[in-house]
């Protein structure tokens, strides 16, 4: 392959066919369900499908197959079938529903307006995952163009993987014939440390999320009333978190959520560390230079990030608004939590053991319940085979000029184990354009565009080596 024509094809593709595309898939509220109650009433993700599959099919992919599967009460997927002139299948994994608003955007910036500004593309979906789509369809119109033998891909697009995944598995039962057998898995869903390297994720973490409420009150009662008799739900939900969580050090203290960490991980931290130095926590935008991370030690962060548990609080309810706030004792709290966990661990018994440990014995008998909204299992691939870690590292030294990085992710993509008992044969790929100041699920997430055109050119590589 020229790297030199492949760079120039897509540069040009991303300008003229992606960009303009792109920027309309911004403008559809596409929320997950899970913060969308009424999502099929809006009919969004619906739309987002619809759109996507017919960009897909004006850009005259020889043999492409664009396919709207929706089965009643559940999200629609994008199923996609481009065949190959190499004998093996590569099946191509993404999402195009949404995180919702969170929160204020710049000024002249929102999540459905989209905006080109240094080199970024700003809106909700386009590092997470929007950009994917449009990067695999422009990877095979490449080597169709220059006429250079590519596999077969499958492509299976699904609108629920911010609600946990939980309609993938459905249509995977019923599009497994359809598919056939699987060499390569590829996602570019994930976290890159920054925009100098091609990154590959080796792990994922899981998610237990849920909400905890506590209540002591049928109503609220005057402060100067009730303080120092009635015990305050606040301080019961600080004492229930200290159950959880030791909250001098942020260490999970239920064993059953710890695993040993296995050497090759421990091994491409100490890698990464050494590489990126202070730049495992500057990248985040702290308050000043007097906030610091948890440790020092960089390569402790790494593993904190991607193979030890930790717990955070992401919503809350009970508690009213500064100018609202009367001299009241609140009646109740309610917190939504949410626990990553490692790989190795069984998030259905992580979920038994926290809500038994939040649940037993609360403090003053207030009224505790514990519900688990959302259970994903963590991922650690299998041993990368000589074959695939040879076309990685050639594809970065191509594009990045230098050898591929390989280190764990902190997120979850929930559907990722379940491709794997699919296809335990195949090998997975898995990168991404979630790097520094994308910040996917907050406000004013943003692609960085010139990784993701990199991005896009070693879809292309990877889609045209031999898988031997």
């Amino acid at each position: 392959m020229n790297a030199q024509k492949i760079t120039r094809f897509v540069n040009q593709f991303w300008g003229n066919a992606i960009l303009p595309a792109f920027a309309e898939y911004i403008r559809i509220p596409c929320k997950s369900p899970a913060f969308d109650r009424h999502w099929e009433k809006h009919g969004y993700l619906v739309d987002a499908a619809n759109f996507l599959a017919e960009w897909a099919r004006s850009q005259n992919v020889p043999g492409l197959r664009a396919e709207i599967i929706k089965k009643p009460g559940r999200t629609p997927l994008l199923f996609v079938d481009i065949p190959g002139t190499l004998p093996q299948t590569a099946l191509f994994y993404g999402h195009l529903d949404k995180m919702p608003e969170a929160g204020t955007w710049h000024k002249g910036f929102g999540p459905w307006r989209p905006v080109i500004k240094n080199n970024r593309i700003y809106g909700r979906g386009t590092a997470d995952n929007g950009y994917a789509f449009f990067a695999l369809i422009a990877a095979i119109k490449c080597l169709a163009t220059e006429k250079i033998p590519y596999h077969r891909c499958v492509v299976l697009l699904e609108a629920c993987e911010e609600s946990d995944s939980r309609d993938l598995p459905v249509y995977l039962q019923t599009l497994r014939t359809r598919i056939g057998k699987v060499a390569l898995v590829l996602c570019s869903d994930c976290a890159t440390y920054d925009y100098q390297n091609l990154w590959c994720t080796t792990s994922l973490r899981g998610i237990i999320e849920g909400t905890l409420h506590i209540a002591t009150l049928k109503i609220p009662v005057h402060s100067g009333a009730g303080s120092g008799i009635i015990p305050s739900s606040f301080r019961i939900m600080r004492r229930l978190l200290g159950k959880i969580e030791d909250a001098a050090t942020g260490k999970v203290l239920l064993k059953i959520c710890h695993v040993k960490i296995p050497q090759t991980y421990k091994t491409q931290a100490h890698r990464v560390a050494k590489l990126l130095g202070k730049k495992v926590y500057t990248e985040f935008p702290l308050i000043g230079r007097m906030v610091q991370p948890v440790t020092k030690k960089h390569n402790e962060l790494l593993l904190n990030r991607s193979w030890r548990p930790t717990l955070s609080v992401i919503g809350a309810e009970g508690l009213p608004h500064i100018e609202d706030a009367g001299s009241v004792l609140r009646p109740h709290i309610t917190l939504q939590l949410s626990l990553r966990i490692p790989p190795f661990c069984n998030p259905h018994q992580v979920a038994k053991k926290l809500q038994k440990t939040l649940e037993t014995t609360p403090p003053y008998g207030a009224h505790v319940k514990f519900t688990p909204t959302v259970i994903v299992s963590g991922w650690a691939s299998n041993v990368i085979q000589p074959w695939l870690q040879k076309i990685l590292d050639r594809t970065a030294k191509t594009y990045f000029g230098k050898p591929a990085l390989s280190i764990g992710d902190g997120g979850s993509i929930g559907v990722i184990p379940v491709l794997q008992q699919a296809f335990p044969q195949a090998q997975f790929v898995l990168t991404g354009a979630c790097g520094p100041q994308s910040n996917e699920h907050g406000p004013n997430e943003s692609l960085y565009l010139p990784m993701a055109k990199k991005i896009t050119c070693c879809i292309a590589e990877i889609l045209a080596a031999p898988y031997k």
